[in-house]
């Protein structure tokens, strides 16, 4: 082990008076310890739900497979509104799962769909289109249904991000699904997925990481401040990506995203601690911190990013934090539970990303034969980096090969 060269993470199974985590039970509060931490450091924290009344009305669609969900909330005399996109499934008996997606409903002043709504839906599921913007805005204006009730002039106290308001807004969804919409659509709120691509991609990672009961966390392509350690980066250097169809020598040659550029002109994402801080050591945490939060002994994460593409978002650090927070998978005995899909090129959940994720969701959504499971399932896994260029990889990952083993096996 290349000990001496070795830039260590910040420790994830260990409390902050040094005891180590042993136990599922022990796991348990060490994960209100980290997510105290991810509060007050980056994010923010989230409002008391019990504080709020959730309401729902649902308008039906052009079609008797499509409606919008009105979802209201109140607090202190304040109700705040906004509207998501329900597509349901073609045939409804298939399950009761659903598949929520962060995605404008117009970019640039045109109509925008998530051609994965239509996927998921032809595959029994159904599908939420979430605007993320309705809630707030993608901008230090702080505007939006979230800040209708948590105004910032009146709240600067929270230290909350556009991005735990974003979160804010899905975890909102779950609740007008347990009031009543869910048994109104033939969804079950215990069995929803939270997906979202770059930006949106950082905040599905955050919901499910302050909210357990997102079944599955799908962050795709999330980079610095989502899914990528902040502690390493991979400017520079040069992977074998020929297992993806690729050339067998392609080199990063862009940078990672800076940490000045996160908490600079993108600071309105995070909490007012993060913007303050001036480097990426003087964190207590680090991305793999928040893939441990989407653990559990029924849940799942599935990291999605591709790799030409994705110079500026760092894979290999997407790779890093994965395969770091595996310990508390293991631990919960829920290790084949985290995975990574690796395709190739794309900033977005491809096609062929839906294809494994409601495969993989088929047998742990929908209680399918894992016999009859497609071939591609194994490949969710991180193979790309873990085994077809181990030795091209920062250092730090020798510190988890009996986790890399694991996974592999």
């Amino acid at each position: 082990m290349r000990e001496s060269t070795i830039r260590r993470l910040p420790e994830l199974m260990r409390f902050a008076d040094g005891r180590r985590v042993e136990t599922p039970e022990q796991w348990a509060e060490r994960r209100k310890e980290i997510l105290a931490l991810f509060e007050t450091s980056m994010y923010g924290r989230m409002p008391d739900p019990s504080r709020e009344k959730v309401t729902y009305e649902i308008v039906p669609g052009r079609t008797s497979r499509t409606c919008e969900l009105k979802i209201s909330v109140s607090r202190n005399g304040r109700t705040a509104s906004y509207t998501v996109r329900v597509t349901l499934p073609a045939e409804p008996a298939s399950g009761k799962a659903c598949y929520i997606e962060y995605c404008p409903f117009s970019w640039f002043g045109k109509p925008l769909t998530s051609p994965n709504m239509e996927i998921a839906s032809g595959r029994g599921y159904a599908a939420i289109q979430y605007d993320p913007t309705c809630v707030a805005s993608d901008s230090d204006q702080h505007e939006g249904a979230y800040y209708v009730l948590y105004p910032y002039s009146e709240h600067r106290e929270r230290q909350d991000g556009v991005l735990l308001a974003w979160a804010w807004g899905a975890c909102r969804i779950l609740d007008a699904l347990e009031a009543g919409a869910g048994r109104e659509l033939g969804i079950d709120p215990a069995l929803c997925m939270v997906a979202g691509v770059s930006r949106y991609g950082k905040s599905a990672a955050v919901a499910g990481a302050y909210d357990e009961r997102f079944r599955v966390t799908i962050p795709s392509c999330s980079g610095a401040g989502g899914i990528a350690v902040y502690r390493m980066d991979n400017h520079g250097k040069t992977y074998d990506l020929s297992p993806l169809g690729g050339p067998e020598s392609w080199m990063n040659e862009s940078i990672n995203e800076p940490f000045e550029n996160l908490t600079g002109g993108e600071g309105y994402w995070f909490c007012r601690n993060f913007r303050r801080t001036k480097q990426a050591d003087n964190l207590p945490v680090d991305q793999h911190m928040l893939c441990a939060l989407a653990a559990g002994k029924d849940r799942h994460l599935i990291i999605i990013t591709g790799i030409t593409s994705e110079g500026w978002n760092n894979t290999e650090g997407q790779c890093l934090a994965y395969i770091a927070s595996q310990p508390v998978w293991n631990l919960l005995d829920a290790g084949d539970q985290n995975n990574m899909i690796i395709h190739l090129d794309g900033h977005a959940i491809l096609p062929s990303d839906m294809k494994q994720v409601l495969d993989y969701c088929d047998i742990h959504l929908f209680g399918k034969d894992r016999d009859g499971a497609p071939d591609s399932l194994p490949d969710m896994k991180g193979q790309l980096f873990l085994k077809y260029n181990r030795d091209r990889l920062d250092p730090v990952f020798d510190l988890y090969e009996a986790e890399i083993q694991s996974v592999l096996a």
